[in-house]
């Protein structure tokens, strides 16, 4: 318990110095994103391109895997057969449908798409990744998870999920609002579109889409996908702790690992000319946000 709180302690004063960089991130980003973006746009790069199809894929198979450990929780407790039956329902489903956007991301023009464009909303592809790569680790979770019914650990996955959840949808409404055009759309120098600063909404994006076919992604620049969802590993991770004896106590390691691991996803987001700094940063600091408050909120149940 003890090595827990002074994780915990650990992880909120860093998740406070990551706020910080991310908001300095935004604040350089503000005036300088266009200069940044041709100073370091390389997408040929062929590790880079491997760290941005692998960005997306950790902070959903992750969710799928607690929604194994949630079910088997569930099936340990003592709640009735009938509401046992109702969340085992809605754990496989839930995990089935994210399987499926995660394998339909994955399989998108950022990510495996940009490398095998016959691979783009493809059924075949999209449902193997799904099945194959995805959808076994809700099996794992619940066939190798933690033994026994553990009442304070269910309610703090199902709250964990919904917070990653949440911070998904928050990011999603966001890029739709802004509809910000991306870095490599701008310099295939079409009429008519040009820079557009973060702060300021885009409101053309329909007439390029409609007009000219555009690919709709191209005009979700704002915030990044991408890091937020590495950058949300930072409270998603640490969890994994509390799940599997073998690695209990390294909470601290799996935050490191996480942060390590975002800020390489961001930095290949630039490169491959997906996103500007103030994109990558924004969707950081969301992440870092949603974090703080879980980890906060952790805290306080710790007491």
């Amino acid at each position: 318990m003890e090595q827990d709180k002074k994780s915990g302690k650990i992880m909120l004063s860093a998740e406070i110095v990551l706020a910080v960089l991310c908001a300095a991130g935004i604040a350089a980003g503000t005036v300088s994103d266009i200069d940044i973006a041709r100073a370091v746009h390389s997408p040929d790069s062929v590790f880079w391109r491997i760290i941005t199809i692998a960005g997306m894929y950790p902070y959903m198979a992750v969710w799928v895997l607690y929604m194994g450990v949630i079910c088997r929780q569930v099936r340990s407790s003592d709640i009735s057969k009938g509401r046992k039956t109702v969340w085992t329902v809605v754990c496989f489903y839930l995990g089935l449908s994210t399987s499926v956007i995660c394998s339909w991301a994955m399989f998108a023009s950022d990510t495996i798409g940009g490398v095998f464009p016959a691979t783009i909303n493809n059924p075949a592809a999209i449902a193997a990744g799904a099945v194959f790569g995805v959808y076994p680790l809700f099996f794992l979770g619940l066939f190798t998870s933690k033994k026994g019914y553990d009442k304070i650990l269910l309610k703090r996955l199902i709250a964990l999920c919904a917070v990653m959840l949440a911070a998904l949808c928050v990011m999603s409404a966001i890029k739709i609002g802004f509809s910000r055009p991306r870095y490599r759309l701008l310099i295939q120098e079409i009429p008519g579109l040009e820079f557009q600063p973060w702060y300021i909404p885009f409101a053309g994006a329909d007439e390029f889409i409609n007009g000219m076919g555009i690919d709709w992604n191209d005009f979700r620049s704002f915030p990044s996908g991408h890091a937020l969802q590495s950058m949300g590993l930072i409270f998603a991770l640490p969890s994994l702790a509390e799940v599997y004896s073998c690695i209990n106590g390294r909470k601290t390691v799996l935050f490191g690992a996480a942060a390590v691991f975002a800020v390489l996803v961001c930095a290949s987001r630039m490169v491959m000319g997906a996103h500007f700094l103030s994109d990558v940063s924004m969707g950081s600091l969301l992440a870092v946000m949603f974090g703080f408050i879980w980890l906060r909120s952790s805290e306080m149940r710790s007491l």
